[in-house]
């Protein structure tokens, strides 16, 4: 999809480094919109669906999770029963800090760098989700993400107050002295919307906003995806503006164009209506400094003919919908590129994840000059001259130099970081030798 390499380039070339909540350090841009215009033929199959050629992606993963959301479900066993693990890391993560079980983790690691924890890491995680599935106390406990997306689609606002006890729960109602007052249920907004599409849709307000201030702190992860607005017009199409607060650029924006293209798929067939132009609007849109070679790996890619997918005509509810009910068709992806998530302070068992804090800095500032290294060698070879484009071959040196000699003195012996070093010296090479071998080809 070149829509989505011209904003991976674009933040490559104009994004700023900046701090983030993960710690992990990002290159940012403020704001991004790109277009996917949708075409529904006579014979219902919807031809240019968004779903990245450039790197494989799993159209039943964006399903399963688009239609977990909608069902107003916040916990994760859902998508565990369907072998989907995106939202596994942020309650993993709570469940270890909350029993002291990742300053342990952590402690290991520190005092024997020489033995790799991942796998028990990896065996903690699999009990976690294990316990997930047949333990319906510990599944209610520490699977639920809080009032994150299916909340906010089908229980926005919802009443919580706090008991004489001091515990909180939820109510549908208040009450005060044992007189009930009137009923305060959460707003469906999903309902709503696809009644004013059928009912009244000329109205401007078919909107569903999961951005609820009220609601900060009660969610282990806040919506991205925030707020979206339907538009159904006379000729029987439907289209959808989305605006997205926070942007993974390269793990997570190409699940939301295409999950939220589907979305506006599914509600226009049980509006009787077709999909037609979705909007995707960005906010902080960020490519994590741990993504910069994946990044580069994927803009060197070519894109493809967009696949296209072809809906049950039969269902005509929308949370009727199975995966049975899709079909995709012509889909011919390149491989995968993997990435490591970011999601904060947990100690994920891998080695830059229990780094401190000063060597992500040394780390993210490596990353940083070689992409300045990489725009200053593009922009020469297009004729682009820059005073601000001071050759920053000698920062990379000493930070790497600077890098390798902190891991040793601190004993973080893991393979990882052996790889890690090497391919930013390889890198580092690749670069020199493009800019000795212009020089000499001007001589």
């Amino acid at each position: 999809m070149r829509q989505y390499l011209d904003f991976l380039q674009a933040i490559v070339d104009n994004g700023v480094q900046t701090s983030d909540r993960t710690g992990t350090g990002t290159m940012t841009l403020p704001g991004y919109h790109y277009q996917v215009r949708l075409d529904q033929d006579e014979e219902g199959v919807i031809h240019g669906f968004p779903l990245l050629t450039t790197k494989k992606m799993s159209l039943k993963s964006v399903f399963e999770e688009l239609i977990w959301k909608l069902r107003g479900d916040t916990n994760i066993r859902f998508l565990i029963e369907h072998k989907n693990h995106i939202w596994t890391e942020w309650p993993f993560k709570h469940w270890l800090e909350k029993t002291g079980q990742q300053k342990l983790i952590a402690h290991m690691w520190k005092d024997d760098q020489k033995t790799d924890y991942s796998d028990l890491w990896k065996k903690k995680k699999s009990e976690f989700e294990s316990r997930i599935l047949t333990d319906d106390d510990f599944c209610k406990k520490w699977g639920d993400l809080g009032r994150t997306y299916g909340h906010q689609f089908r229980r926005f606002g919802e009443v919580q107050f706090n008991d004489f006890d001091g515990e909180t729960r939820e109510a549908s109602f208040l009450a005060f002295d044992d007189i009930s007052g009137p009923w305060i249920e959460g707003k469906d907004q999903l309902m709503q919307a696809i009644d004013l599409i059928n009912h009244n849709p000329d109205n401007r307000r078919i909107i569903i906003n999961l951005w609820n201030p009220q609601d900060e702190g009660k969610s282990l992860l806040p919506p991205c995806p925030c707020f979206y607005q339907f538009f159904a017009n006379q000729e029987g199409y439907l289209h959808l503006n989305l605006y997205q607060r926070s942007c993974d650029s390269f793990l997570g924006v190409p699940y939301n164009t295409a999950q939220d293209a589907l979305f506006l798929c599914l509600m226009a067939q049980v509006t009787g209506r077709k999909p037609g132009i979705f909007n995707h609007f960005f906010g902080d849109a960020h490519i994590y400094l741990n993504h910069l070679d994946q990044v580069h790996e994927q803009l060197q890619r070519t894109p493809s003919n967009l696949p296209s997918i072809r809906l049950n005509p039969q269902v005509k509810n929308l949370l009727d919908f199975t995966w049975k009910d899709i079909e995709l068709l012509n889909y011919a992806p390149q491989g995968h590129i993997k990435g490591a998530v970011s999601i904060g302070s947990a100690t994920k068992g891998r080695a830059e994840s229990v780094l401190p804090f000063f060597l992500k800095e040394i780390l993210s500032n490596i990353l940083y000059h070689i992409l300045r290294l990489e725009k200053f060698i593009s922009e020469k070879r297009l004729g682009i001259s820059s005073p601000n484009n001071r050759l920053p071959m000698n920062d990379i040196d000493s930070l790497v130099c600077r890098f390798d000699r902190l891991i040793c003195e601190y004993g973080y012996f893991n393979s990882n970081f052996k790889t890690l070093i090497s391919r930013l010296f390889y890198r580092r090479f690749n670069l020199h030798q493009i800019i000795l071998s212009s020089i000499c080809n001007k001589n």
